[in-house]
């Protein structure tokens, strides 16, 4: 029996708070980060596998999405607990974030194209646009959270760092904004 959607976003979201406060705690030197940490990634990894298992049909970037949140989360827990072999999951994560990107970019830049077919010159620009417009907002995204990310935990990509990455988000966000000003005023 499925569980309803409000039942796993709840968990989700307590998962994700619990997450939070075990980073909090171990911050401020509290007692008890690993068991909250512990408890809030289990739950995150749980309830999104729920979530995913139930969603139908299911494509290559749902499939890529859940690779990398499982293998970010169980390196973030091996490193944040000091537990050996968190080098592996430093590997998988970086591996399984390159294919999300490439995914993510597909996408967005062909599978909306399908639904493009028909349209007259106007809307066809109009559509270029919004792909344009959604890509942009998707890499400002994935740049700006990746390069905190890369820059807490000191991450190196080749020669992507977490500066780069950021740089890279805001760029693409300010561009995305302008390009959203420019669709706006005829």
């Amino acid at each position: 029996m499925p569980i309803s959607k409000q039942k796993i976003h709840l968990g989700l979201r307590i998962s994700i708070a619990l997450a939070l406060l075990g980073i909090l705690f171990k911050i401020m030197h509290w007692p008890f980060p690993g068991v909250l940490l512990f408890v809030g990634v289990t739950g995150i990894v749980i309830f999104y596998s729920i979530q995913f298992f139930q969603k139908q049909p299911k494509t290559l970037l749902d499939y890529s999405k859940l690779a990398l949140l499982i293998s970010f989360l169980i390196y973030y827990l091996l490193q944040v607990l000091h537990l050996p072999y968190s080098y592996i999951f430093r590997i998988a994560t970086q591996i399984a974030l390159v294919v999300f990107i490439i995914l993510y970019i597909r996408h967005v830049l062909f599978l909306r194209g399908s639904m493009d077919d028909g349209l007259s010159n106007e809307t066809k620009k109009s559509s270029i646009k919004k792909k344009l417009s959604y890509l942009l907002y998707g890499i400002a995204a994935i740049g700006i959270i990746l390069g905190a990310q890369f820059k807490i935990l000191h991450w190196e990509f080749g020669f992507l760092t977490g500066d780069i990455l950021l740089i890279i988000g805001l760029v693409a966000a300010t561009a995305a904004v302008l390009i959203g000003l420019k669709a706006s005023n005829p």
